[in-house]
C-alpha cells in the first residue's frame, strides 16, 4: 500500500542526496522453542522496515536551509520527507531522530541523520 500521508518538501537549495548511506532491514523473524526442542521460525510483520545511517556534508551557508527542512517542513521528524538514494530514487523516508550535526572547520558541517521506510511507502 503506498504511502498516502503527508510529505514534507525539502527545500529547494538542498538536493536530497547523502555523502554516506549504511542500511539494514529490521530484523523480522520470531523464533521461539517447541517443547520438542525445534526451533520454530515465524515473519513478526507482512512487510519490511528499512533503517539507514546516512550523513551529508553541505556548506556553512545551507545550514539554515538542512534545519528548516527537518525543524519546519518535517515538524521535526513529525511527517516523512523524500530524500535521494544511493541507487538514484527519490522516495519517502522519515528521520528518526533529530540530526546530528558537526563542525569540522567554519566552512561546512556534516550533519548525521537515521532513517526509517516502511514497506509500502514507495509503492
Amino acid at each position: 500500500m503506498a504511502y498516502d500521508g503527508e510529505v514534507a518538501e525539502r527545500p529547494p537549495e538542498l538536493d536530497g542526496c547523502w555523502s554516506s548511506w549504511s542500511e539494514t532491514q529490521t530484523d523480522n523473524v520470531v523464533k521461539s522453542a517447541a517443547d520438542s526442542g525445534v526451533v520454530k521460525t515465524r515473519p513478526r510483520f507482512t512487510g519490511i522496515q528499512r533503517r539507514a545511517e546516512v550523513s551529508v556534508k553541505l556548506k556553512a551557508s545551507e545550514y539554515k536551509s538542512f534545519m528548516g527542512w527537518f525543524n519546519v517542513f518535517q515538524r521535526q521528524g513529525a511527517i516523512p520527507t523524500r530524500v535521494v538514494t544511493p541507487y538514484g530514487e527519490e522516495e519517502i523516508w522519515q528521520f528518526m531522530m533529530p540530526p546530528r550535526i558537526n563542525w569540522p572547520e567554519a566552512t561546512y558541517f556534516e550533519a548525521s541523520v537515521e532513517l526509517y521506510q516502511q514497506a509500502g511507502w514507495n509503492d
